[in-house]
Order: C-alpha cells, then sequence, then structure tokens
C-alpha cells in the first residue's frame, strides 16, 4: 500500500497548509497530509429523481500508482461512467489522467501533464495550470478521506478542506467543503453511527452542489454521496449497499 509513503511525505505536507497554491480564483489552496484508504468496491443504490439503479466505486491504490472508477445505471442504461488513474505525491493522490461518460454526451478526458505542471482537455482548446494537490470531479472522493484519515481529530464540525477540482470539459474551480456535523443515518447497508457529514456549496448558477457522509468505521470512505447542479436538474444520489474488497 502507498498508505506508508505517503505518511512519510506528511512531514513535507505539514499537516495542512505551511505551502499553499493559489486556485483559479485566487483562493488560497492548501497541501493536506494524507493517509488513503485500502482498496475497496463499494456498492451503491443509485436514485436520481424518479429513477433508481445501481452504483460502484472501484479504489485499487498500489505502491505507486492508483486506479479508481464510479458507474452508476438504471434500467440498463448507464447515467455515469468516470475513471481517474495516476499515482501519490506529497499532497497525496496525484492524477493523471479522468476520462467522464455521461448518458448522451461524447467522452471527455483531462490530462494531467505533471512534466509541464499543465491540464489539458481532449475536447476544449483551453490549458489550466497544474496546482499541488489538484484533484478530479473523481479522486475527490478519496482525497477527502485521505486527508481526515491522517487528522481526524482536526477536521471537526465549523472546520472546512478546500480543494482545486478540474473536471473534463475545461472546469476548474476551487470547492471548499465545510465540516457540518457527525450524523447516524441508515443506509441500505444499514445503520452508520457518527457518519462525517460535508457539504460544498455552489459558488455560480449551474455549479454543482454536493454532500457526502465519510465512516469514521471504514476509513472514511463516501458511504452516502449527493451530487446536484445548482438552478435545475435532478439531484443524483450514491448509498451504499455493500462494501468489500476489490
Amino acid at each position: 500500500m502507498r498508505v506508508a509513503a505517503t505518511q512519510a511525505a506528511a512531514p513535507q505536507a505539514a499537516a495542512s497548509a505551511s505551502r499553499n497554491s493559489e486556485g483559479a480564483e485566487g483562493i488560497a489552496v492548501p497541501v493536506y497530509a494524507t493517509r488513503p484508504p485500502p482498496a475497496a468496491r463499494l456498492q451503491y443504490e443509485l436514485r436520481r429523481g424518479a429513477l433508481s439503479g445501481s452504483g460502484q466505486l472501484v479504489w485499487l491504490p498500489g505502491e505507486a500508482t492508483y486506479g479508481l472508477s464510479l458507474e452508476g445505471s438504471a434500467f440498463g442504461t448507464l447515467l455515469i461512467g468516470q475513471t481517474s488513474s495516476g499515482g501519490f505525491d506529497a499532497a497525496g493522490i496525484a492524477p493523471l489522467r479522468f476520462l467522464d461518460r455521461r448518458r448522451g454526451r461524447d467522452e471527455q478526458a483531462a490530462n494531467f501533464q505533471r512534466d509541464r505542471s499543465l491540464i489539458t482537455f481532449s475536447g476544449p482548446d483551453v490549458q489550466v495550470a497544474l496546482q499541488p494537490g489538484t484533484q478530479d470531479r473523481l479522486s475527490w472522493m478519496l482525497q477527502l478521506p485521505a486527508i481526515i484519515e491522517a487528522a481526524p481529530a482536526r477536521f471537526v464540525p465549523g472546520t472546512h478542506i478546500t480543494l482545486f477540482v478540474v473536471g473534463a470539459r475545461g472546469e476548474a474551480s476551487v470547492w471548499t467543503f465545510d465540516v457540518e456535523a457527525r450524523e447516524n443515518i441508515s443506509l441500505p447497508a444499514g445503520p452508520v453511527a457518527g457518519a462525517l457529514r460535508l457539504k460544498r456549496e455552489p459558488r455560480k448558477p449551474y455549479d454543482t452542489q454536493i454532500e457526502v457522509w465519510l465512516d469514521p468505521a471504514r476509513h472514511h470512505l463516501p458511504v452516502r454521496v449527493r451530487q446536484a447542479v445548482s438552478q435545475g436538474g435532478d439531484a443524483t444520489e450514491f448509498l451504499l449497499r455493500s462494501l468489500g474488497p476489490p
């Protein structure tokens, strides 16, 4: 597992904010110490409006690389299909390539060119500066647990975690997750005691609102995720059915 190597890099990451980068919006983005969760396969019940289906998140960390995938479908139709692959550095998960497939859209990709400190895209002819700790629109789901696992006592209600997040279509934005509460929740997999709820509020029209519940008994993996686009569309929700080895 990469955990030991990431812990060894933690003094360089200095717990939370000894090194900072500026996001695209001029907001300081800290570099956090991380402890990535072990490999896992999370099976979810998927809900979107009147639709119900299934989802799966597969996390495969190695010594120097990782693979991550998320799929959600209903009635045999793929609603969301994302993959993220890359490695690790002093800021935690370090993506190299992110692929995004959505119903009714062509597949798009974001490429993290670390030798050039640039992010490029298969679709739009734009470039984004690669900041330390930058995540893609899937890898954040494991970077959050990795950050909290490294210092669980620090992230109490009222604190927050700030990430620079890039999509596959040229989107690049600072995402701030507010730690809101510890909650006892009921899921298809059973009750979860003391799940840590974090929320990301949209910052502009048609931005993404996210709520995520992380289970401290399961390495703070995401056992419930709710995403919605402000000013339109149904929310998509993933609720844990089971968790096991990949």
